[in-house]
């Protein structure tokens, strides 16, 4: 034993019983504060640990997400880019087809197209002009026109509705009636996500 530890343990003994009590009180609460000292450092680092690994949980899942999200607008973008590379819908032929079933018939139809450059589509378009028409038949001419098999390939672009002089229960209706087709070399890198012709 140490001359200190020695020293020590000679001094304790020369204490009376109610200071070598205050002594033991005293240490043991020291070396409980140390504990606790302890155990509040190792327990703040951990709850740290536990925050970051917490934060890192998240941007995973977030980046997870983000992939999944991309891999679903990449998958669309390609369907779309096949749907219009296929496009080989007539206006003409449509729009007489349309105009037969509810027993009207369409003349001087004029088609144009114009580039859509950033979308990497070409917009072929026809204006048409139909008379006397009821809503029954109005919306039945819409349905056809933008429905299945061509829904996302053929759109009413312009839309003007007015009731007939001749007769109020009817109406005098203008539209313009346009497809999609991938233009001549957009097959590179297809169109971009704002591009008509999703489903």
């Amino acid at each position: 034993m140490s001359d200190t530890m020695q020293n020590a343990v000679g001094a304790f003994s020369r204490l009376s019983s109610r200071e070598q009590i205050m002594v033991v009180v005293m240490v043991v609460a020291l070396l409980l504060g140390a504990v606790g000292g302890i155990t509040l450092l190792v327990g703040s680092r951990l709850d740290k640990a536990d925050r970051r690994l917490n934060e890192r949980r998240t941007q995973l899942a977030t980046i997870e997400s983000m992939e999944s999200r991309f891999r679903a607008a990449e998958a669309e973008q390609n369907s779309t880019k096949l749907r219009l590379k296929n496009n080989n819908v007539s206006l003409f032929s449509l729009l007489n087809s349309v105009a037969n079933e509810v027993g009207l018939k369409v003349d001087n139809l004029n088609e144009r197209r114009s580039v859509l450059k950033e979308a990497g589509v070409d917009e072929i378009s026809v204006d048409v002009t139909l008379k006397d028409l009821s809503i029954t038949k109005l919306n039945k001419i819409l349905e056809k026109l933008e429905g299945p098999p061509n829904t996302g390939l053929v759109k009413v672009t312009k839309l003007k509705i007015k009731t007939s002089f001749t007769n109020d229960e009817v109406l005098d209706v203008n539209m313009t009636v346009s497809t999609y087709k991938l233009s001549a070399g957009g097959g590179a890198d297809g169109p971009s996500s704002n591009a008509p012709g999703g489903k």
